[in-house]
């Protein structure tokens, strides 16, 4: 699980700073949304499990929170990362409430499945 969180990681993050061209159009205004929700989904449901899967005698509520937050700072540096070192991508508070929706959308997978695994 680690190594799918790692590679999910780097891939995701490559996707947030490839350039996107001028004249993209997007036919719906929400779509970005949309998408910056799916992939902090993915994310946080990825590095969860990985965090319970990881020890699960050892495994904390305190554990899930920082595993959570960690999700949720990726982001916010990832906005911010594109405002100071790109030119087509800039920040947006939007983006980081999607990307928080995403990952209590991944918390809730997580709590759903945990029974499960």
């Amino acid at each position: 699980m680690l190594i799918a969180g790692i590679s999910y990681t780097i891939f995701i993050t490559f996707l947030f700073f490839t350039p996107v061209p001028e004249d993209a159009f997007l036919p719906f205004p929400w779509l970005d949304k949309l998408g910056h929700t799916l992939i902090h989904w993915i994310l946080a449901a990825i590095w969860l499990t990985y965090v319970y899967l990881g020890d699960q005698s050892h495994f904390s509520s305190k554990m899930l929170l920082l595993a959570l937050v960690s999700c949720f700072f990726y982001g916010i540096v990832v906005e911010a990362f594109q405002q100071w070192f790109t030119e087509t991508r800039t920040f947006d508070i939007l983006d980081i409430v999607a990307n928080a929706s995403g990952d209590l959308l991944g918390l809730l997978t997580f709590k759903l499945v945990r029974k499960k695994i």
